[in-house]
């Protein structure tokens, strides 16, 4: 339980998208609830034994930057054979910051490298005092009494079972939190409920005491723990759903609940098992239609918006897009991935056929950046999915409205054929 004379801060549970564009307005509100001016720091650990390690705190670094004009600190504590002076700089690191983030990696990996270390000895002295503590898809997993071994069972085929988590959230009771709630990355399988699939997350949830609380949370979404008011309010894209004993809530985008009374809100429910592995189904044209018709109804969106002359209404439109295609391929969903970028294929060159405002043109200017910014991170998404000949025809839509693009190991640089503006993505 937490000491009354403790004044902890928020805690912020991630489903998964944690670097996505789409779930920056989480991390930007959740910012905006600290007492003082933001100093984030990322600590690397649940990842520190992948050899791309470095390359993913790059990325969260290059992601604070461009979208809150923000350094993130490096709180480096990859194993806990650091150095010396390599350990003294991550716990000094995280001790200067009130925005304590880390991700993806291996949660089992986290508990064993966190446990009994200095580095997390000094998290929770910064939580206890303020601190935000936002722990995101692996990470995330090792917030309760008992850590799903994700790794383990679905890459390795080990048996069934729950490892020991780091109790962050004892005041809640016993909980295990469970991110990637409607995780549909699998063509061929059932892959919600952080990869397990209902069949064996069935199992899993009945080797857990009764009293366990469980918190999925939904990808691009974040669950909202107030420790001092015991509140709960759900951020993002999707839902929030707590389970404990048979019972079951589940809180959409929006809802703020208090933790205590959220499951006296519940009904009883059973998760769906299939008697055997469930065989996809081809969907019908129709099933199809629906799936990206959001989609469909931006592009036609921009059309509209170009025939009436309004520029700022068209770059939205692109803007959108170009953010539905990469929360697509980053959600598994190449389906609406490609058909968002075969839409912007489609109405960018209308864009050359309006011009702006000439009372806005600076401010039009820098959307038309952020814009191309966009198309590039998609383009890079695409080539990363192996979708080439849908990149190369948005390099080639982005050539035609005069961007030339140049790949190179440090990112893709974008330019203006006149020259007037260069930046690397």
């Amino acid at each position: 339980m937490l000491s009354q004379a403790l004044s902890p801060g928020l805690i912020a549970i991630i489903g998964s998208g944690e670097l996505s564009d789409s779930v920056a307005e989480t991390h930007r509100l959740l910012m905006a609830r600290l007492s003082e001016l933001p100093r984030p720091v990322f600590i690397d650990t649940p990842a520190g034994f992948e050899t791309n390690v470095s390359q993913i705190a790059h990325k969260a670094e290059l992601y604070f930057r461009r979208n809150f004009n923000l350094d993130l600190a490096l709180a480096h504590y990859p194993t806990p054979s650091v150095p010396p002076a390599a350990l003294a700089s991550a716990v000094a690191a995280i001790q200067r910051a009130n925005y304590l983030f880390a991700g993806p990696g291996s949660p089992t990996y986290a508990v064993r490298v966190w446990r009994e270390s200095q580095v997390w000895r000094a998290v929770l002295d910064r939580w206890r005092t303020g601190a935000a503590l936002v722990m995101a898809s692996a990470a995330a997993v090792t917030m309760g009494r008992y850590t799903l071994p994700v790794y383990e069972i679905y890459k390795a085929g080990f048996d069934l079972d729950w490892s020991e988590g780091l109790n962050v959230l004892d005041w809640l009771g016993p909980v295990a939190v469970v991110p990637h709630w409607n995780n549909g990355s699998g063509e061929q399988h059932d892959t919600r409920f952080c990869f397990m699939g209902a069949a064996r997350f069935a199992q899993l949830e009945a080797l857990l005491p009764p009293q366990t609380l469980i918190l999925g949370v939904d990808e691009y979404t974040a669950l909202v723990l107030d420790p001092q008011r015991r509140e709960g309010q759900v951020l993002g894209a999707g839902e929030v759903t707590l389970r404990q004993g048979g019972q079951q809530v589940v809180f959409g985008k929006g809802a703020c609940f208090q933790l205590d009374d959220a499951l006296r809100q519940g009904h009883q429910e059973t998760l769906a098992v299939p008697a055997v592995e469930e065989t996809p189904v081809a969907a019908d044209a129709s099933d199809e239609a629906e799936a990206v018709a959001d989609i469909l109804a931006v592009r036609e969106a921009v059309r509209e918006a170009v025939a009436r002359g309004d520029f700022q209404a068209a770059v939205h439109g692109l803007v959108t897009l170009s953010l539905m295609a990469g929360a697509g391929l980053e959600q598994g969903r190449p389906d609406r991935g490609e058909q968002a970028v075969q839409c912007l294929q489609v109405v960018l060159p209308l864009l050359e056929t309006i011009s702006p405002p000439l009372d806005s043109v600076d401010r039009l200017e820098t959307e038309r950046r952020v814009l191309v910014d966009l198309l590039v991170q998609a383009r890079t998404e695409l080539r990363r999915a192996r979708q080439f000949a849908l990149a190369d025809g948005l390099r080639d839509q982005l050539g035609a409205l005069g961007y030339s693009l140049e790949d190179a190991p440090g990112g893709t640089t974008w330019r203006r054929q006149n020259g007037q503006v260069a930046r690397r993505i």
